[in-house]
């Protein structure tokens, strides 16, 4: 009901996890959506936006607390649809771990190995020529550029097999900050474009 009244132009979320000790933010992002179906996920907030976390995160923990005052302990998130006039309008919340959670996961654990702090991270899905295996995936990705560097904690990783025929792959992209994870996006998205 939210949705169908809300001229949404940004989706954005906060992930939490509540317990015992109540509630406590993991990340925010924005979502990215293709006629209203997520297409991936931008962590964290850009800076500009930090009114805007601050509201999800008093939301989020608003929800925090009352479900750890019924028992629960876990996962949850709160999304949120934002007007063009930059008005916030909850519209969901996920209690249990959500298709962003992965990915965050996976980067944290990343920047962890390499004895980074927090990284930003990126996801969506890029296409390629029908066929392409693996392995060529990556040795192009390493060809251009665009790999996965463990000293630098940051470049593209492929974290799902090989696509069936047509599809595209997922992908993550890790970085300093949002500027430099959206700038290896731009690339990848550059150099895997369809010819023609």
């Amino acid at each position: 009901m939210v949705e169908e009244r809300i001229d949404a132009v940004r989706s954005v979320s906060v992930q939490m996890e509540t317990g015992p000790d109540g509630p406590r933010t993991v990340f925010t992002g924005e979502m990215r959506t293709v006629e209203g179906a997520f297409a991936g996920y931008a962590a964290p907030l850009p800076e500009a936006s930090a009114g805007l976390g601050a509201v999800l995160e008093e939301w989020g923990g608003a929800l925090g607390r009352y479900l750890a005052e019924r028992g629960y302990a876990g996962p949850f998130g709160l999304d949120a649809m934002v007007s063009a006039d930059g008005v916030p309008y909850a519209g969901e919340s996920n209690v249990r771990r959500t298709a962003t959670t992965t990915p965050q996961a996976m980067a944290a654990r990343l920047a962890a190995a390499a004895g980074y702090g927090e990284r930003a991270w990126a996801t969506g899905r890029v296409r390629a020529e029908p066929g392409l295996r693996f392995d060529a995936a990556v040795a192009r990705l390493r060809a251009e550029g665009l790999a996965y560097d463990p000293a630098r904690c940051e470049g593209v990783v492929l974290y799902a097999g090989a696509p069936v025929e047509g599809a595209a792959w997922r992908y993550a992209v890790l970085a300093a900050d949002l500027a430099g994870a959206l700038r290896f996006e731009g690339r990848l998205h550059a150099a895997w474009a369809p010819a023609g």
